[in-house]
């Protein structure tokens, strides 16, 4: 398995050339979906992978402050460098998921507790 080059922080010079580093990113992302899948054994189409990562840049889409995206970008990388080099457990990799493929369930006891019914 290749390394990821070393991480270098450095500061968008526009808003442009944020957006820029910005679509890169998601494109690695992208990209590398079918190497996460067979690394972490993920149980799921690709289709809902590469839609939560999605879904996770779609959250910052309307940032505008290139301080703030450096921010962003800079974890994503991160976030990207320990998920391609498997530094991550499975159950890290499948907290992405929970929240969305799982129905809130309630907890009866602390509805009948709240109710007065307990």
């Amino acid at each position: 398995m290749p390394l990821v080059e070393p991480l270098v922080t450095r500061s968008s010079s526009s808003l442009k050339d944020a957006r820029t580093r910005a679509i890169h990113l998601y494109r690695r992302w992208q990209k590398n979906v079918p190497q996460f899948m067979i690394d972490y054994h993920l149980c799921m189409p690709q289709a809902v992978v590469r839609s939560k990562i999605r879904e996770n840049f779609e959250k910052n889409r309307y940032v505008s402050d290139p301080r703030v995206i450096d921010v962003l970008l800079f974890k994503g990388q991160i976030e990207f460098e320990e998920t391609y080099n498997v530094w991550k457990q499975y159950s890290h990799v499948l907290r992405y998921f929970d929240a969305n493929e799982r129905d809130p369930q309630s907890n009866q006891f602390m509805d009948k507790f709240i109710e007065g019914r307990a």
